[in-house]
């Protein structure tokens, strides 16, 4: 069985885009390209094209350099936005801009209370009716259960216990609803035991794999879009799970800690 075929993303121009802050072990201060960053933006957007999906572009703010990584900001359901709680103050003003972009386009806006953070990048879907949640260093577990209330879905926290893993979608790749790679290193060892029971076909990523951000990839349908250097293994992995492979390269963007996936919100 192959994933829902999505249709319509938002992803942020990266005008301002550099590295000035460290919030995550990858980040790399003053190291970016910015005119090579937007070579490789470019490039996820007519691959995103050419696959049939609409793309949304919101123009980022000057004052806020990871406003590039769309994922992050909540999660799109239903024609509404659930709006992330930043745990760090430099994102925190990333909410408002994305807010207004969504109220213009006709999304209702709702939010979680503001005592427990969670970010995007630590939301998966497992099919449709389940959401994994990485806990430990931008999600609280407490959040987990605000969020199965809004979302009326199931919701499984795993935790995530290598701050290189600082989000969900670092060390784990859903597929479609029986498939998924993850990096048992990643979590907790009780959630990669949680991980082996809800997931009936769940491959373990090489580290080679995942330090080339693996993990960190798009699906749509029977297609894939990975990051330039993922090693032959993985390629060989996700044909064999009749996926059509795409690359783009990303790596300005793994500068800050952030990838494919990173970059991109599914509208529908």
């Amino acid at each position: 069985m192959s994933a829902k075929r999505v249709k319509r993303v938002l992803l942020c121009k990266p005008t301002h885009f550099v590295v000035e802050y460290v919030i995550n072990p990858h980040m790399q201060p003053y190291t970016v390209s910015a005119s090579k960053a937007l070579e490789q933006w470019q490039s996820l957007v007519e691959i995103l094209q050419s696959l049939d999906i609409k793309v949304e572009v919101i123009d980022q703010r000057e004052d806020v350099p990871d406003m590039v990584f769309a994922t992050d900001q909540g999660i799109v359901r239903d024609g509404a936005i659930l709006l992330a709680n930043f745990r760090y103050p430099q994102r925190q003003k990333e909410r408002i801009y994305y807010r207004e972009w969504f109220r213009e386009h006709g999304f209702r806006t709702r939010s979680l209370s503001n005592i427990f953070p969670f970010e995007g990048g630590d939301t998966l879907f497992f099919g449709d009716d389940m959401l994994f949640v990485g806990t430990g260093f931008r999600a609280s577990v407490s959040s987990c259960e605000e969020l199965s209330r809004k979302l009326e879905i199931d919701v499984m926290p795993l935790r995530l216990v290598d701050p290189f893993f600082y989000h969900l979608d670092m060390g784990f790749l859903p597929i479609d609803d029986q498939t998924a790679f993850y990096y048992p290193p990643a979590f907790s060892t009780n959630s990669q035991n949680l991980l082996k029971r809800l997931v009936p076909n769940l491959i373990e990523l090489s580290e080679e794999a995942v330090k080339a951000y693996a993990a960190n990839s798009f699906v749509s349908g029977q297609d894939i879009i990975i990051s330039a250097g993922t090693p032959k293994s993985f390629h060989d992995q996700l044909k064999q799970l009749g996926l059509r492979v795409h690359q783009v390269e990303v790596s300005e963007f793994k500068k800050a800690g952030g990838g494919i996936h990173c970059l991109i919100n599914v509208l529908e």
